[in-house]
Formats: structure tokens, sequence, C-alpha cells
């Protein structure tokens, strides 16, 4: 990894764990686990598959066993290894606030345990800008009617993803970022257009031509490629989240990208470079682990003639658009997620009550594939569910890629990708408490020891956990970015306490520069490739 000596200081006591007085942020997890098991991140390749089951009714079917169901990977039977029925309470107590200068990205301190979660996402930079102020007008008549136990976070893209509200149970604190959001300004997306008909010179013309296409295929390259980092950030940040994760993509266009028969794979791209290929790849894996169900909704409503908006009450059966173009780049994501399209419809409020809903009773298959060709391709999945007659809903396959790689480009590349992110990425449980020093700020980090890979190697358990700080100015001007490598090295002793704990503790000390608002830490467990990030608003730090 192209790595930079740090100014900031390594500090690790006793074998990289700090004494129980200096454990200022340590806490045990949920359901700690007992010491004699070790608290190592298992490589083997897992799926997991959530399932949404209904009767004929509609209503959900919350009283299954592992027995009733069947899993087939491309036609052959799978053993079910995990199994488990996950139910959104009606009722849950917020999580108790965090320690003053503390910030985590694990959902259990900052959404309160969520057994499951909804991101909604409004794209504006794939939609017409009509079409926008109509999808964030039904967001809040569907937020208005938020139900207990609804776990919802909103998120929008434009330039950038941006985090309107992250997931929470708080429907008026939703309601009030929604507010803000509508108060700020943005401009119609104009897309550049091909205009070949300018001076009348046939040569100056075809010159132009050539330009106007160029400028109109750059647009188009650089919206794809902010999309594709969106949704990467997004599957990042609900990955931690146990039970079924939703994303509502609200937008007028959608990418085809996804119905591929194939990604490339990492050795692919080394020998033939793709232009999205690595953003595909990476984006096609984060998506795969975390198991998100993407729900397409369409931003136009019914679609017809071009003078018909989205907030034309109806329309005539015959100005309709076909079910063809982007509404199969819908069904295709949809399909292959385990989420469901909605196109053609101007009642956008309930599309995103249908897809919450579908959160509420959902049950997780894992199992191990008994097949050895992780080549990239895409392959089937199929549920079966008895009694006979229920409606089944999950993910139709996954993009079955090779292991990640740990090479230094590769590395280096998924952390530049990552510190640009504004939403945290969860794979890697991460709490860090902030204090003030003369030279900047002394980082305290609690690392869950679940989340990464430790190894047994000549009596200690070895590791290496790349580490990142980026610091942003108010304008999110990247000022200074220092990466090293951690290597892990602990014996029995340290190896027990850190699994009795569940925190595994480094403490860092950063130099800050003039200017910096925000400091961004990223950890990456070197050889599974999880990674977990945690954003300090330094401004805003208490003395």
């Amino acid at each position: 990894m192209g790595i930079t000596k740090p100014k900031s200081r390594l500090a690790v006591v006793g074998a990289w764990l700090l004494c129980a007085a200096r454990a200022v942020v340590a806490q045990a997890p949920a359901q700690q686990r007992p010491v004699t098991e070790p608290a190592v991140r298992v490589t083997t390749r897992l799926v997991e598959v959530s399932v949404v089951v209904r009767n004929k009714a509609g209503e959900p079917v919350a009283d299954l066993t592992r027995d009733d169901f069947a899993l087939f990977d491309k036609g052959r039977e799978q053993t079910i290894a995990i199994f488990h029925h996950e139910s959104s309470p009606a009722h849950r107590p917020p999580p108790a606030p965090l320690p003053r200068n503390t910030f985590s990205n694990r959902f259990e301190e900052t959404a309160g345990s969520p057994t499951s979660a909804t991101a909604i996402l409004l794209d504006g930079l794939n939609t017409r800008f009509a079409d926008r102020a109509y999808a964030r007008q039904q967001l809040v008549r569907f937020l208005e009617q938020v139900r207990p136990g609804d776990c919802v976070g909103v998120y929008a893209l434009a330039q950038g993803l941006r985090v309107v509200h992250d997931l929470t149970r708080d429907a008026a604190s939703l309601l009030r970022a929604i507010a803000e959001e509508n108060q700020r300004t943005s401009a119609e997306r104009v897309e550049p257009e091909a205009d070949e008909s300018l001076a009348g010179w046939p040569q100056f013309d075809a010159w132009m031509g050539e330009v106007n296409r160029g400028v109109a295929e750059m647009a188009r390259a650089d919206r794809t490629l902010r999309t594709i980092r969106a949704l990467l950030a997004i599957a990042n940040h609900l990955e931690r989240v146990p039970g079924r994760k939703n994303l509502i993509w609200v937008a007028g266009q959608f990418p085809t990208w996804f119905d591929r028969a194939a990604v490339p794979t990492p050795e692919q791209l080394v020998r033939s470079p793709d232009n999205f290929g690595a953003e595909i790849e990476r984006t096609a894996r984060a998506l795969s682990n975390a198991g998100v169900a993407i729900y397409p909704i369409d931003a136009r409503g019914l679609v017809g003639a071009a003078e018909y908006g989205a907030d034309r009450a109806s329309i005539r059966p015959d100005m309709l658009g076909s079910s063809g173009g982007d509404f199969g780049a819908m069904m295709g994501l949809a399909e292959r997620t385990g989420g469901r399209a909605f196109y053609n419809t101007n009642d956008i409020r309930d599309a995103i009550r249908r897809a919450v809903d579908d959160g509420r009773e959902s049950y997780i298959l894992g199992y191990y594939p008994t097949h050895s060709q992780w080549d990239g391709r895409f392959r089937t999945i199929k549920v079966g569910v008895r009694p006979p007659g229920m409606k089944v809903l999950h993910r139709h396959g996954y993009f079955a890629l090779p292991e990640e790689p740990a090479d230094d480009t590769r590395r280096q590349g998924v952390l530049e990708a990552a510190k640009w992110s504004p939403i945290d990425a969860t794979r890697v449980g991460l709490t860090i408490r902030a204090g003030r020093i003369a030279t900047g700020l002394e980082l305290t980090m609690q690392i869950d020891p679940r989340d990464i890979t430790l190894q047994l190697r000549e009596g200690k358990w070895m590791g290496q956990l790349d580490v990142m700080m980026v610091q942003f100015a108010l304008d999110e001007r990247n000022l200074r970015t220092v990466s090293h490598t951690v290597n892990l090295k602990l014996d029995r002793r340290d190896y027990m306490l850190a699994s009795e704990r569940g925190a595994l503790i480094l403490t860092e000390r950063v130099e800050l520069v003039p200017g910096v608002a925000m400091l961004r830490v990223l950890v990456r467990d070197v050889r599974s490739g999880a990674l977990g990030s945690v954003s300090v608003p330094v401004s805003r730090l208490s003395s």
C-alpha cells in the first residue's frame, strides 16, 4: 500500500490494549460471547438471503421454521447453516446518548439496535427538477404517517451524496430534516445535447458535433460514477444492520450495469482496465455482502408525453409509457437484489410504505455455497417455502466474486474512494472518543475484534489494519490525508481480554491543520477487506 509516514503517533499500550482504567469508551457487546470462543471474523464464504413471506391475503407470515424453507444455488440445493426470524418491534426505547466527544458507527449506539432498516435515496442527479419536487412532497406525506418500529434514513444525491437524516425512528426529526432540505436551492440538471447544426459549414459542423458528443459523454460518465459511488457508500453503511436492509431509490433514470451476466474480478481488471470496472466490482461486492434489497421508484410517476409531469393526477391510458427502457432496468435491480420496482404510478407515498413494510417481518437464511466457481459471474438463487401458495420475495442471486485481494493498489483504492463518503461504513464496528491536546487531538479508538481477522501464529494472534485519517475543511476540501498500517500481535492474555470486553483499543494522536472542520477516520481489515469509518466534527468538539 502506498503509505504516508504519519506525523500522528500510534500509541499502543499493553500489547495493543489499554488497561481498564483507560478504556473509557469500551463497553461489553450486547450479546457477549464466551471468552473461550475466538473473537475472529470468519472468512469462509457465507451467502445470506433476506426473505419476505406473505400469505395469499398479502399478510406477513411470521411462524415459519428452518425446515419450511428450501434454498437452491444455481439449481443445487444448499444446507441452510444460518436461520433466524427478524421482526421490527412496535416500540423500542431510543438509545442512550453517547458520552461527550464520542462518535460511533455502531447502530446499537446511534439507532437503537434496529432489526431492519430502510434507506431512502432522493436521487436529484438522475431526475428532472419538477419530478424531484413532487417526490419530496410524497416523502413528506409518508413521513407524516411513520409507524412505530420503522427505522428510516434519508439521503440525497446531487453532485455528491448528502445525509439528510441518518437512520432513526424519530419521525419528527426526519420531517424537520426534509423541511431544511427543501430550502436548499438546486438547479435542474441539464444534459448537454450534441447539436450538430451550428454554423452551416460542413467541416465546422462535424468538428463541433464531435465536441458536443464528447461533452455529453463526459457528463453521462461523471453521473454514472457518482451514482455508483453513492450505492457503494449506502451498502457499506447498512452492512452492520442484522436484519433486512431496504434501499428505496427514487429517481428518473436507473443504471443497466447491474443486469450484466458478470462483473470483472480484480484479476481481470488488472489485465484489462475498464473505466468503471473497479467501481462496479467494489459496489457489486458491497451490495452482495450487505444483502441490500433495492426498491427503484420512478420519480416521473405516470410516464406519458413530455408535457405531463409526475404531479398530474391522472393520464389517458394511450399516453402511458411502455414497460421497456428504464422500467427494464428497474425490474432488473429489484429482482436481483430482492426488492420490488414501482413505476407508472403517482402514488410514491404508497410505494415507499409498501417497501418499508417488507422489512417489518423477514427471515435471514445463510449458507456456504458448495461450488468453487468464484469467477465474477451472476449465480441464481431460488428459495422455496411450504406450505404452497405463499408469496416469497428474495434476491435472485449474487455475483460470485473471489476474495478481496490485499495488494497495495487495491487497498489504497478502497480507502481513497471511502474517504469521500459522508456516511459511515459499518462493517468494522468503531467507536472513537476525541480529546483535545496541545497539538491537536488524541483519539481513543475502540474496534470490535469480531469484525477483523486475527490468525494464531507462533502463539500470537496476528492481523493487520489499514488506518487512514482525513482532515476536511468546511467546504469539504481535503486538507491532509495520513495513512499507515498497524500490525497486530496479541498474546493469549491480551487476546482473551479483548474477547471478553468486545473491544480492541488503539490510541492515535493527530496534528490538526488550520481550518479543519471534520476528521474522518477509516479502519480497514487487510485480510478480509472489512471497512469501518467514523466522522469526528472537530469544529463542534467541546473542550
